[in-house]
């Protein structure tokens, strides 16, 4: 990646990471890749969002395993950009912040699974969101996002699409394991593994 550039292109990887797993890293590190991006953000969402399901994980301990989990990697960081800000979460005032924080001279990419991009005008201002960042839709190998059927005002019309990689975790399956005391092998890295035994998450 060139160190020359002017304009920081950075990922925007929002998500509850409940927790952060493997399938996630592999995700950023495929769009960091195709894309080129200096830097992938991921965007730990705060504990309001979703009040009637809300994480198991404190949104402190979630952030603490994102941060263990990318530790290492290049161009990869922890945000709590939606811890700090009280009361929901949406996507378009995360844009807007870390807009704020990074300064105009950042470019702004926002990633999505490809069904999330199709649902994006149901969103909160979601057409709004282009405007701020441009939409990446990761989709698994064999999926189209069928951009040519959506609607012309539709937020995702101009998203780029990426095919990520066949990796079948998800963080319930990951909580299941463990809270069945199960060996969750290499679904999660092994820092965070020991972080979630030590302090006693999801048992």
């Amino acid at each position: 990646m060139s160190t020359s550039r002017i304009t920081k292109r950075v990922g925007v990887f929002g998500g509850t990471f409940d927790p952060i797993h493997n399938g996630h890293l592999a995700v950023a590190l495929a769009v960091r890749d195709e894309l080129d991006l200096d830097q992938v953000l991921f965007v730990v969402t705060s504990d309001q969002w979703l009040r009637d399901k809300p994480p198991v994980a404190s949104a402190s301990d979630r952030l603490r395993m994102v941060e263990l989990a990318v530790s290492g990697v290049p161009s990869f960081s922890a945000s709590d950009i939606d811890i700090r800000r009280e009361g929901s979460t949406y996507t378009v005032d995360t844009l807007n912040d870390l807009r704020a924080e990074l300064g105009e001279l950042a470019t702004l990419f926002l990633i999505v699974g490809s069904d999330s991009a199709l649902s994006m005008d149901r969103w909160k201002d979601g057409d709004r969101i282009p405007a701020l960042a441009t939409i990446v839709a990761v989709g698994r190998p064999g999926q189209n996002l069928q951009i040519h059927a959506l609607d012309a005002s539709h937020p995702a019309i101009g998203a780029k699409y990426i095919q990520g990689p066949m990796i079948d975790i998800s963080a319930t399956r990951v909580r299941g394991l463990l809270s069945d005391n199960r060996v969750v092998g290499d679904l999660i890295s092994a820092p965070v593994a020991e972080f979630i035994e030590k302090q006693g998450i999801y048992g």
